[in-house]
């Protein structure tokens, strides 16, 4: 009942909790896979040490490849990030999913902690953002449907979060304590209705959000409810598969409860698993594998102490074996090494990325600036200033893991003929040239970068150059309608196919033909 993380790739510290204590299975980031190669032999090691340790049985390996996050990276085809399949045509979603199974299966990681059923409803969002297929609720069940069945087509498991729903908040539950104050209705016509599809289309696994939900429960968040998760999943939506919690190292929880304490609500809420993932947003969160240790003995404590019955702990034990048992697991360990490094990022999976981004792009070119003209000398400038890099580094692998997209962009614009030059915003330019700003932004861990920073930024230039300015986002785009004056390219993401996609737009070679996937904020 225990779904547990281990930092870096030397999985010692994890192996007794998987051979001496019977945990049920593991959260792998990218910090933990690395290559493909690397990842299948991790996986294989580690399912070895499960099937011949005290449980018996296969792990459930689990991480969070859903586009805007993912893992593997950059080996894997990550895609474009949900909120670019929200502004592209359906059919990319299955496309895009049924990659990340085909490339997910290969190593060995058997269920994708994704689709994000939020619906992104509120634009301030720090931590759904991208990982979202929009704000239309309708819209992003459909996806979420074409999600699971792309998971499916190569036997992994779906994951849909995070119940009840993130995406109304304007906190982060890695590090506070959300609350939505929406009515039953609303909650029921928007934030539940993905999750209605999802339980509709078969999926296996529902992952709990540390969120209260004052119509639903005004004193417990989401993961602590018996009212939300068994009154509401279980006997309102009919949810008979695998209920599993957020990360219980996110601050929602360890700030607000005594972990234990609340592993053990949790369990008689109708949670089946546990999650403890490593993640640290900068902080130091102590010994890790003392923390695992004492969250498990004290639910085992509770147990023999007969404060959580038998009668729960046999039904979620026989609901996780018998989703292990569904998807065969035991059969399929261990995988073939060399098969996974063919499969992983193969080309064929790569230009269903970029034809998933090209499909979602959204562009306004009021003064005719596009295409770029290939004798053209191009001024660029990033105007964000964080090391995105090292935030994603602290948080211990957990996030976009995808970190380098303006330089990926300035390095993709040169190699497609482009003359780029770099400068400041506050750089003197030359006249007669055009200049190309790039905003960012990505949903991390417990931080957010300052927006506003980019806008002033953006400010800066501006007031500095009568030149023609173009504005290439690889970002959301909420800010359409503070620039729709403007030449403006939004790759709706910052991944490397959003990025192609882009530079394919900007150089000719492509239309924009994307769907705005959410409302714009009023400038």
């Amino acid at each position: 009942m225990f779904l547990l993380a281990f930092s870096g790739q030397n999985p010692e510290t994890v192996l007794p909790f998987i051979k001496e204590r019977g945990i049920g299975g593991l959260y792998l980031s990218n910090e933990n896979l690395g290559s493909p190669e690397e990842a299948a032999t991790l996986l294989n090691t580690l399912q070895e040490a499960s099937i011949n340790g005290l449980a018996g049985l296969p792990l459930l390996t689990a991480g969070d490849q859903e586009g805007a996050w993912g893992v593997m990276v950059p080996y894997s085809s990550t895609g474009p990030g949900n909120m670019a399949l929200g502004a592209a045509p359906v059919e990319h979603t299955k496309a895009m999913y049924t990659v990340f199974s085909q490339e997910l299966a290969s190593v060995g990681m058997f269920c994708d902690l994704s689709p994000v059923a939020d619906v992104n409803s509120n634009p301030y969002n720090p931590i759904i953002g991208t990982r979202s297929f929009g704000e239309d609720a309708g819209k992003v069940a459909e996806r979420v449907k074409a999600a699971i069945d792309g998971l499916h087509a190569h036997n992994v498991i779906a994951t849909a979060k995070h119940f009840p729903g993130h995406g109304n908040t304007d906190s982060d539950s890695h590090s506070g304590l959300p609350k939505v104050s929406r009515s039953l209705a609303e909650i029921e016509s928007i934030d539940l209705l993905p999750f209605k599809a999802a339980v509709d289309a078969g999926v296996e696994m529902v992952m709990t959000a540390h969120i209260i939900y004052e119509a639903l429960d005004p004193e417990n968040p989401s993961t602590l409810s018996k009212k939300i998760l068994t009154g509401y999943l279980r006997e309102k939506l009919g949810f008979q598969g695998v209920i599993i919690t957020d990360s219980f190292n996110m601050w929602a929880i360890q700030k607000n409860y005594d972990p234990g304490e609340a592993a053990i609500q949790a369990i008689l809420a109708g949670a089946d698993m546990i999650m403890l993932a490593e993640e640290r947003y900068g902080e130091d969160v102590g010994d890790y594998k003392k923390n695992q240790t004492a969250l498990i003995d004290r639910v085992e404590k509770a147990v023999m102490d007969g404060e959580i019955p038998m009668e729960r702990i046999n039904e979620a034990y026989n609901r996780i074996k018998a989703l292990k048992e569904k998807f065969n697991l035991a059969g399929r360990v261990p995988v073939d090494v060399n098969a996974a490094k063919q499969t992983v990022g193969k080309a064929e999976n790569r230009s269903v990325a970029v034809a998933a981004a090209e499909a979602a792009l959204l562009a306004s070119d009021p003064k005719g600036l596009l295409p770029l003209k290939a004798e053209a000398e191009v001024w660029v400038t990033r105007l964000a200033v964080e090391d995105v890099e090292e935030i994603i580094r602290i948080a211990a692998g957990i996030g976009p893991n995808y970190a380098n997209a303006f330089d990926d962009f300035v390095t993709l614009l040169r190699s497609s003929g482009v003359k780029v030059r770099l400068f400041e915003p506050g750089d003197e330019l030359p006249k007669n040239v055009t200049v190309l700003t790039v905003g960012e932004n990505y949903p991390l861990p417990g931080k957010s970068l300052d927006l506003q920073r980019q806008r002033d930024r953006l400010g800066v230039v501006f007031s500095n150059t009568q030149n023609p300015i173009i504005y290439v986002g690889l970002k959301d785009p909420y800010d359409w309608n503070m620039l729709q004056a403007h030449t403006v390219v939004y790759a709706v993401g910052s991944n490397i196919s959003n990025i192609q996609a882009a530079v394919n737009l900007l150089i000719g070679k492509i239309k924009a033909t994307g769907e705005l996937p959410v409302t714009p904020v009023n400038p």
